[in-house]
């Protein structure tokens, strides 16, 4: 598959986003994940790509956002991979907090780190995507 077409799925996930792709035409819808964002907001967009979807179910594949501990370990993958000691116990520290998340993105985003990281992450968020692709392709 296209790279523009997986790293569109890759912005839309990031974005907690729960992703449509038809198997032909490669057609992306989505809306917010409710888990997310709340179901009453986006519920009529939610509903609009659901019978969309529905209206072709055998052509369209539902891809969820990873799961938190997927993430993570991206996150703490990318980690080992940093030269510099001092930032890597601050992303460490960072990864240990109440809001792991929350932390390694502000520690990154402040960091000379942050376009190997952002690199690190597309590169791993596209592998993750191949695969759940290849679990629900025929």
């Amino acid at each position: 598959m296209e790279d523009d077409i997986l790293f569109e799925i890759i912005d839309l996930l990031d974005e907690g986003e729960i992703v449509y792709l038809h198997r032909q035409t490669k057609e992306i819808l989505s809306y917010p994940d409710p888990q997310r964002w709340g179901e009453s907001e986006f519920i009529d967009l939610a509903e609009s790509v659901k019978s969309r979807a529905a209206a072709e179910p055998d052509q369209f594949i539902v891809i969820d956002p990873p799961e938190p501990r997927d993430s993570y370990r991206i996150m703490e993958d990318f980690i080992f991979t940093v030269p510099d000691e001092h930032l890597r116990d601050r992303l460490l520290e960072a990864l240990n907090s109440k809001k792991p998340f929350r932390y390694f993105r502000v520690t990154i985003e402040d960091s000379p780190e942050y376009d190997r990281w952002l690199d690190f992450h597309d590169a791993r968020m596209k592998e993750w995507l191949l695969e759940q692709l290849a679990r629900v392709w025929d």
